[in-house]
């Protein structure tokens, strides 16, 4: 049985969505009765993600070292271990993003996959605030896709199976799959879930290489050619 949960956000120069996204894992916390943490880590921040990331009701912390995404990922999630305590493999890890806003269910549907013993939870990401044409090839792209959807904006894993790989890499991009693989091989029991949702920007300019506003720029680009 899960006995706490850690949030953790990485944010760069998030100062105008990291409070909606940390409001809103606190209130998707609010219906799980366990130890609970919220931790956004400020990442070489040059506006007030940091304050508005407190003043929503986060842990934060600030660091200011040049990492990879890699990195501050796992620096957040190690800081939100040791702030929880208690036994790693009774404590769920979820990872979202500061352009992200989860649903009131979202913990929830992370736990009930855990507690059927998943160790590690992929979730869906839905895409909001794209301009119709980038929306019709971004759907394109994902009926597409092949690949095994892995999203660090909608992540969860057992804090013992996060400890026992080494928990992320650090890599500047697909620090989520890589991390996600790494457990499968492992032996840990993995789950995709269509259930939970997080929503997230449409945004085409984005603060890591390789993430979905990275994506979305090379289909609207692509678009423009066409078109």
């Amino acid at each position: 049985m899960i006995e706490a949960v850690g949030v953790v956000v990485p944010a760069r120069d998030e100062a105008g969505t990291v409070g909606d996204a940390v409001r809103a894992a606190l209130r998707a916390l609010e219906a799980c009765p366990v130890r609970s943490v919220v931790c956004v880590v400020a990442d070489r921040c040059a506006d007030d993600t940091a304050g508005l990331a407190r003043a929503a009701g986060a842990v934060v912390l600030e660091q200011r070292a040049e990492l990879a995404l890699g990195q501050v990922r796992d620096l957040g999630t190690r800081h939100a271990l040791a702030l929880l305590g208690g036994d790693p493999a009774r404590t769920w890890l979820l990872g979202s993003d500061a352009d992200s806003v989860v649903g009131p269910d979202w913990v929830t549907r992370h736990l009930a996959h855990a507690a059927e013993g998943a160790d590690v939870v992929t979730g869906r990401v839905e895409v909001v605030g794209l301009e119709a044409e980038l929306s019709r090839r971004y759907r394109g792209f994902l009926a597409r896709e092949t690949r095994t959807p892995v999203h660090g904006a909608d992540f969860g894993v057992r804090g013992s199976a996060f400890l026992a790989v080494g928990g992320y890499r650090p890599l500047s991009s697909g620090e989520d799959r890589d991390l996600w693989w790494r457990l499968v091989a492992a032996g840990f029991r993995a789950a995709q879930s269509t259930d939970v949702v997080v929503r997230t920007s449409g945004r085409v300019v984005g603060r890591a290489r390789g993430g979905v506003a990275d994506l979305l720029a090379d289909l609207r680009a692509g678009a423009e050619e066409v078109g």
